[in-house]
């Protein structure tokens, strides 16, 4: 169990620390279907990923369950994946598996 507390505790710090420098300026753009990754929008975390039909999604990458962890990319199955309590959203936010029971936040792609 201390195991797994540090794990969480690990990645709701590192997870910060990485994205601090990140600018959404060019990546988002340059972005190709299927392509995401968490980037820094007016100081926040998001969760951005474009669609097979080339439509961006972007909602807020930290998790909905109480650690507040920043979610990432599973290409494989198209969902953000929480680190810490392995909650999984779809690419627009709609959580597909618990412990978290509401949504990511919705960000407009257009302030990216």
């Amino acid at each position: 169990m201390l195991k797994a507390q540090w794990d969480a505790g690990k990645h709701f710090v590192k997870d910060r620390l990485d994205t601090l420098g990140e600018s959404t300026n060019g990546p988002v753009r340059s972005f190709r279907p299927g392509e995401g990754t968490v980037v820094r929008a007016g100081g926040k975390p998001c969760a951005v990923h474009r669609d097979g039909r080339g439509g961006l999604h972007a909602v807020s990458a930290v998790c909905t369950q109480s650690l507040g962890c920043l979610v990432a990319l599973n290409n494989a199955e198209r969902t953000w994946e929480c680190p810490c309590h392995g909650s999984r959203s779809g690419v627009d936010g709609e959580i597909l598996q618990g412990p978290a029971h509401e949504p990511l936040e919705q960000v407009d792609p257009g302030e990216l």
